[in-house]
């Protein structure tokens, strides 16, 4: 093996190391965190499984059963915050959110991105230009508008108004991803569609949706990321626990000085899990359908 070669796949492991790190190392940190008291977190040297591991953090937000640290007589009960046992409640919203807004995206944005980029009309220049420019728009700047809207129709403090909203905020980038994938497929397939007889929505279904399955996917991941994620508007428009979203709960404990490290480090990795599971099954059907729709090409 060559010199140059050899340094050039150590370069490339290192910089994959590295971006290992940057990305998955706060998630290590955050479970690491999560199991050992807080005093272990702060020993130095760092010595974090001195004093052993436990799920207390855990228990305490899923069942709200005390830390046993925090039971012995004298223990400072301030550290443990209320909000966390708010994260499984937030944390479901925040799923049914997220999810609503991937499949609305679905629905919505494919069949727009498919007329966009493959169908001829009056005004489709226009309006894809509008589309792409509304979320320009600083979205600091819409609040004020959003709410009055969503409390003119009573749906203030609700799940659906969140649903809207980000449906709003994300259907744009969607439609002008999935067009893109679109405007790539051949026109000889569609021409060999219409000569079978089909019309623009059979070809749609049965020959481009196919297609660009795997593209479908990601961008649907990336709607419900966006959703999940999303602080400003759940905050603004959030109204009692029953409703509240995660990145609002979240907020709330990071917030708290006082805080128990243990209990924060718990919330955040409940928080980043399951996301991280639906990325890791998405993605591998994303990756799968992109390497078939390689070969074949």
């Amino acid at each position: 093996m060559s010199r140059n070669r050899v340094l050039s796949r150590t370069m490339l492991l290192v910089g994959a190391l590295l971006v290992f790190l940057f990305s998955a190392g706060p998630v290590i940190l955050s479970f690491i965190g999560s199991i050992v008291p807080d005093q272990a977190i702060f020993s130095y040297p760092p010595n974090w499984f001195e004093f052993g591991i436990n799920f207390d953090n855990y228990r305490y937000i899923f069942t709200g059963q005390l830390p046993e640290v925090y039971q012995a007589e004298g223990a400072s009960r301030s550290m443990i915050s209320d909000a966390a046992r708010q994260v499984p409640r937030a944390l479901l919203n925040s799923m049914i959110v997220s999810g609503t807004v991937a499949l609305i995206n679905l629905v919505l944005g494919g069949p727009a991105a498919y007329a966009y980029a493959r169908l001829r009309f009056r005004g489709r220049r226009l309006t894809f230009m509008g589309l792409i420019m509304a979320p320009l728009v600083p979205a600091v700047a819409l609040i004020v508008p959003y709410y009055l809207l969503v409390q003119q129709f009573g749906l203030l403090g609700t799940k659906l108004s969140m649903v809207l909203i980000h449906s709003i905020m994300t259907l744009p980038f969607t439609t002008l991803i999935l067009s893109v994938f679109f405007g790539r497929i051949p026109d000889e397939l569609e021409d060999a569609a219409k000569v079978d007889g089909c019309t623009p929505f059979q070809a749609f279904i049965r020959i481009f949706v196919p297609l660009i399955r795997p593209s479908l996917l990601a961008t649907g991941l990336f709607a419900f990321m966006l959703s999940y994620a999303e602080f400003m508007f759940a905050h603004a428009l959030g109204g009692s626990a029953d409703s509240r979203l995660l990145p609002v709960v979240m907020t709330a404990l990071a917030r708290n000085t006082d805080v128990s490290w243990g209990l924060l480090n718990a919330s955040i990795f409940i928080a980043v899990v399951p996301s991280l599971l639906l990325v890791i099954v998405v993605w591998r059907f994303v990756v799968e359908g992109l390497l078939a729709g390689s070969v074949k090409g």
